[in-house]
């Protein structure tokens, strides 16, 4: 069962359906705010983002401020909402399963892409009701809550001998999902209509629902009373906490607690980098680039940790210098082939997250891997929210003097992550030969992490 494929089918449906609808969903609120909310001719307010004129960049200077609040409302309560409703689904689906939580999730994501769909049938109605229509997948957990008990089911499910791998597979099920839905998505919607592509979104979501309800639930020993008062309860949240901050013997919380650290730092960088570097090139060399990506997180995985048995933390070192150098590429950068190298550096980056995950889940026992999980993914969330403002807000400050400075930015603090990451290997380094993995029972020894690398 170890290998079987699980939760990666319905967690590729639910990616490709949120990229395909992604540009879609933006081009929508700007159409209906155009014509419905600020009263222009409803044929020009048509041609916004398909065709260029100065007529049509006139009317997108006045329109777009007003479209990009709506979104940044709908994105910011949706952010915000299904963060703090992570804290509580991880904990809860350690003690009652995980197939409820995906389930619902899929539940959730299907109704929304309908409700968009009949909100894009009726010509009149505000944009502001693609917030209304969003709630669903909002209050079943989101996005942050279907991923943290996805990484909790595979954790199950897999040992320490693939546990890498299966980690690797989760990255490159998720890549694969973003690169399929932008791929796809700009031609399925002039090959047919708004309403089309979030019913096609929709019907992805619903079979991924369908494929989840036939898989083996993982947790056996699972409660089965108080599910809905167990759900809202403050001691879920203060158990999260203290069980990702407990003493755990050989060092064990200190490693915890760094890679916790570099895997929301790895997310920042890569929102916020992400944000200003994909915009700047065409779609062919982001498509390159996400396929470098895959590619190397998979065959690299494969080869180094399941064939050659190389420990994570040595390979989320080599990833941290990959992106180190890779940045330091794009901001020296003049000509095009230094792009295009920084690009098939970056390949090996991939690393990152998934040995930082599988690190972290053999150091967890299984009735407290998904409260973990829950807290590395509100902690990724919550700091991913202030990367994209920042790293814009540096790119306009310094457009005019040094437009690469972010990359600059990028580097320094995956220097950082390699500070870090070497300070893991040098607690590895000071412990017992094995990992423990299964005696994280509470202990008196001294756990600092100073007093490990002193």
């Amino acid at each position: 069962m170890a290998l079987a494929v699980t939760v990666e089918v319905p967690l590729l449906l639910i990616f490709f359906s949120f990229m395909l609808t992604a540009s879609v969903y933006t081009n929508l609120i700007i159409y209906r705010t155009c014509y419905v909310t600020l009263g222009y001719n409803k044929s020009l307010c048509a041609l916004l983002g398909n065709v260029d004129t100065n007529e049509t960049e006139k009317l997108e200077k006045l329109v777009e401020p007003e479209a990009a609040t709506i979104s940044m409302v709908g994105s910011t309560i949706g952010s915000v909402y299904t963060v703090i409703l992570c804290l509580f689904i991880g904990p809860w689906s350690d003690r009652f399963g995980r197939k409820p939580v995906l389930i619902l999730n899929l539940i959730g994501a299907t109704m929304s892409h309908v409700g968009i769909a009949i909100f894009s049938y009726f010509q009149n109605i505000s944009p502001w009701y693609t917030i209304v229509c969003s709630l669903p997948f909002m209050v079943t957990g989101g996005a942050a809550s279907f991923i943290t008990v996805s990484l909790a089911y595979i954790t199950d499910i897999s040992n320490e001998e693939n546990r890498g791998i299966r980690m690797a597979i989760f990255e490159a099920v998720i890549g694969c999902g973003f690169l399929l839905g932008t791929i796809s998505s700009s031609y399925l919607y002039y090959a047919t209509n708004y309403v089309c592509v979030f019913i096609i979104a929709a019907a992805l979501c619903a079979l991924g629902l369908v494929y989840t309800l036939f898989i083996p639930e993982p947790l056996q020993n699972r409660e089965t009373e108080g599910q809905v008062k167990g759900f809202f309860q403050v001691s879920n949240v203060v158990d999260m906490v203290r069980t990702t901050i407990k003493k755990r013997q050989n060092f064990n919380r200190g490693i915890i607690l760094l890679t916790i650290t570099i895997l929301t730092l790895h997310i920042f960088f890569v929102m916020g980098d992400g944000s200003l570097f994909f915009p700047l090139f065409e779609r062919k060399i982001r498509s390159a680039t996400s396929v470098v990506g895959i590619i190397g997180t998979l065959g690299g995985t494969y080869l180094l940790h399941q064939l050659l048995h190389i420990n994570e933390a040595v390979l989320l070192l080599l990833g941290c210098f990959t992106v180190t150098a890779a940045a330091l590429l794009q901001g020296l950068g003049n000509k095009d082939w230094y792009i295009y190298t920084a690009g098939s550096i970056r390949g090996l980056s991939g690393f990152i997250s998934p040995m930082a995950r599988s690190l972290v889940s053999k150091l967890v026992p299984e009735d407290e891997i998904g409260k973990v999980f829950a807290m590395i993914i509100a902690s990724e969330n919550t700091l991913s929210l202030a990367s994209s403002p920042l790293y814009t807000a540096l790119y306009n400050a310094t457009i005019n003097t040094d437009p690469g400075l972010f990359n600059y930015v990028t580097a320094s603090g995956y220097l950082f992550n390699i500070i870090l990451t070497i300070i893991i290997i040098v607690i590895q380094k000071r412990k017992t030969p094995s990992y423990d993995t299964l005696n994280n029972e509470e202990t008196n020894e001294d756990d600092d992490v100073t007093q490990a690398i002193n």
